[in-house]
């Protein structure tokens, strides 16, 4: 089913996380700590303490300004929390800007996915304003499904492209 903007796909998407028995699995360029942001952090963090196996990737440069608090509230509660290279600044500037993980997919106990251009902003949202951003996403079940899962297994086992949050909050936070 295609769903339009934030109105149709975050409800759907933070439903369906909070009925997951067995397995979430995110991945997305932008996570902010914004309205649609604080409402992810509630429906993982829900699935997470229920005892399904909850897996997030961001994108360390398109997510780059996640608190402390947030990461930990996340963390602290069993979510698997990775980064993709995330690449230290030098003077104050990101070198990697071309190595980045665009993917916008969730997966949900391997029946149903999510899968488009939607990142979780306020800024897909009408009442962003008129610089509210326009894009789709597309509700999946049925066999697609096992596809999807498989190829977000495949990119959590790859593992040297991403960090866990830990290592990735080190360089982020250290004092001054």
């Amino acid at each position: 089913e295609l769903l339009e903007n934030g109105e149709e796909f975050f409800p759907r998407v933070f439903d369906a996380i909070r009925a997951a028995q067995r397995e979430v699995i995110v991945e997305t360029f932008i996570l902010f700590e914004d309205k649609v942001g604080l409402g992810l952090h509630a429906a993982l963090r829900e699935a997470a303490q229920r005892g399904a196996k909850v897996d997030l990737m961001i994108d360390g440069f398109g997510s780059p300004d996640l608190s402390r608090e947030f990461i930990e509230g996340l963390t602290s509660v069993g979510v698997k929390m990775r980064v993709f290279d995330p690449g230290k600044r030098i003077l104050g500037q990101r070198l990697n800007v071309f190595r980045r993980m665009h993917r916008k997919i969730v997966v949900v106990d391997g029946e149903l996915a999510f899968v488009g251009g939607i990142n979780y902003s306020a800024d897909h949202l009408l009442d962003y304003g008129p610089k509210a951003k326009q894009d789709y996403a597309v509700e999946i079940r049925g066999p697609l499904v096992a596809e999807i899962q498989r190829f977000t297994h495949a990119a959590l086992a790859q593992g040297q492209r991403y960090q866990r949050v830990r290592h990735w909050l080190r360089w982020r936070w250290r004092p001054a």
